[in-house]
């Protein structure tokens, strides 16, 4: 046993000397988990001996007859699981193992967090949990973080994730956090919570949809998991048409897996390939051997129809200029590498030709900028904002005015391009840059055609990072007057954004030293 023990802290990495414990090392410490194994090591001799010795019975694992492999008890550190019949003297003794397991060790089994699972029905637990001293249990139960006596397709393995998802949650909707924190928390902490058991178990439908559900509901209603109006879409961060950086699942709406799909881009694939003939292994039954080498000789199973006579001259006029190649394997090559081998990566790319995405993700989601600022211009392009046009389809009734300008009808596309606050911010930017530039109809359309190749690689992330920046200051702005009634002028607006727009320049694009005097020279 382990008589002399103390402590060091390191101070700037030194020890700064050594102080004692008066209360002896406790679970914890650092010795713990090797004192543990030392100390639960008795206790599994201890229970061994009673199983050799028949006073427990345990059970056969595997084997016919007398072989196999008895278990007794399972132990990982304090977790201890132990099997035996549902008898009253077997329990009897299992109480007098734990008393002289306390006389050795010096450790007391806890019997208040024991607890005796009956496996079966019409066993008079009340009576073996007396004996014991112990709590009566029920399957399925946990043993290390895992379900113990529940089918593995069972929904019921779930219910702890659940559970912590849940908890998580509670101590989270106490704060307040804007879409791209919680954004930036589910990604991180919440979404690899069933990392543990999805590598176990296969997840059932219906728990997937649920766990789903609680991460959309707090991404879009807050902490409470309020109902707010929200879009249907967990994968936030992408693009909600073809192309985009979004993941699809595996079953359509006909619950049709993903084989079909595959299926559906057979004939792109065959178009695109060439079968070469070598040997003829796999056209054998079709090919005579001669003298002069060779020659094709079909024979058909019964009788040609006149309308069929036709496909088979065809047939054979693709096949005359084709022979078999002695010491050749027959290759299926494809037309789209060189190399004539099929790659994943060529395929996708012979699919996406003509087909480029409306809008790219990289348009939205920039790693320079703020992930919350991104979140409101995904919303802001897919006109999901909460202005006023959109509350009163949602049942608000509310009079539809700007809340800048004081003229117009509020919308998505008015709020940020076209009301005249908005407009002083754009002129602003485009004399910062030195540009000229005409302004699309909608906020979506202006985002697909803000490039910034034509400003120079100097400038290049600074022009792409501005009507984001416009954007954020122009609906922050929005906000205070509709909910703080505080206006600011045009002047203050402008220094606001120039305040922000050079800080993220600074602090997101480390490798960026242009300053504010930069962008007015």
């Amino acid at each position: 046993m382990v008589l002399l023990y103390g402590y060091s802290i390191l101070i700037n990495g030194s020890p700064s000397g050594i102080f004692r414990s008066s209360r002896r090392l406790r679970q914890g410490d650092p010795l713990s988990p090797y004192l543990f194994l030392f100390v639960m090591e008795a206790l599994s001799q201890l229970l061994s001996c009673a199983r050799n010795g028949g006073f427990i019975s345990g059970f056969r694992v595997g084997g016919r007859g007398r072989e196999g492999l008895f278990v007794s008890h399972l132990l990982f550190a304090d977790d201890t699981l132990i099997f035996c019949d549902a008898n009253a003297d077997q329990l009897r003794y299992l109480s007098w193992t734990f008393v002289w397991f306390k006389e050795i060790s010096g450790l007391k089994v806890n019997l208040s967090k024991t607890e005796a699972i009956p496996v079966g029905e019409g066993i008079p637990m009340e009576t073996l949990a007396s004996v014991l001293g112990c709590k009566i249990g029920s399957l399925p139960t946990s043993y290390l973080g895992l379900p113990l006596g529940a089918p593995y397709k069972s929904t019921k393995v779930w219910d702890a994730v659940e559970e912590r998802f849940r908890k998580r949650l509670s101590l989270w909707k106490r704060q307040y956090l804007s879409k791209g924190g919680r954004l930036t928390l589910l990604k991180s902490t919440l979404s690899s919570l069933p990392t543990y058991f999805l590598s176990l178990f296969v997840i059932p439908k219906r728990v997937c949809a649920r766990l789903k559900k609680i991460q959309r509901d707090f991404l879009w209603g807050g902490g409470a998991l309020e109902n707010k109006p929200h879009l249907q879409i967990i994968s936030s961060k992408y693009d909600l048409q073809e192309g985009g950086r979004c993941s699809k699942g595996v079953r359509d709406r006909y619950e049709v897996g993903v084989w079909k799909a595959i299926r559906n881009g057979w004939e792109n694939f065959h178009s695109h390939s060439r079968f070469i003939i070598g040997e003829g292994t796999r056209v054998a039954e079709a090919w005579e051997e001669n003298e002069v080498g060779g020659s094709w000789g079909l024979r058909f199973n019964r009788h040609l129809n006149d309308w069929e006579v036709g496909e088979v001259e065809s047939l054979l006029s693709k096949l005359h200029p084709l022979t078999v190649r002695r010491g050749v394997d027959d290759l299926l090559r494809w037309k789209e590498n060189k190399n004539g081998t099929f790659s994943i990566k060529s395929f996708y790319s012979l699919l996406s030709r003509g087909t480029k995405p409306p809008f790219s993700a990289r348009t939205i989601w920039m790693p320079w900028v703020p992930i919350r600022a991104s979140f409101f211009r995904w919303e802001a392009a897919w006109s999901r904002l909460l202005t006023t046009d959109r509350l009163k389809r949602f049942g608000w009734s509310i009079p539809n005015r700007c809340f800048l300008c004081k003229y117009e009808e509020e919308t998505t596309d008015h709020l940020l391009l076209f009301c005249e606050k908005a407009k002083t911010l754009w002129l602003l930017i485009f004399s910062l840059f030195g540009m000229q530039w005409v302004m699309h109809s909608s906020v979506k359309r202006n985002l697909l055609g803000w490039h910034g190749s034509f400003v120079g690689k100097k400038k290049e992330k600074a022009w792409r990072v501005a009507p984001l920046c416009l954007m954020w200051t122009i609906w922050k702005d929005r906000n205070r007057r509709a909910f703080d009634d505080i206006e600011r002028n045009d002047h203050n607006i402008k220094s606001i954004f120039l305040y922000t727009f050079v800080n993220w320049i600074r602090v997101y694009i480390e490798e960026h030293t242009l300053s504010l005097i930069d962008f007015v020279d």
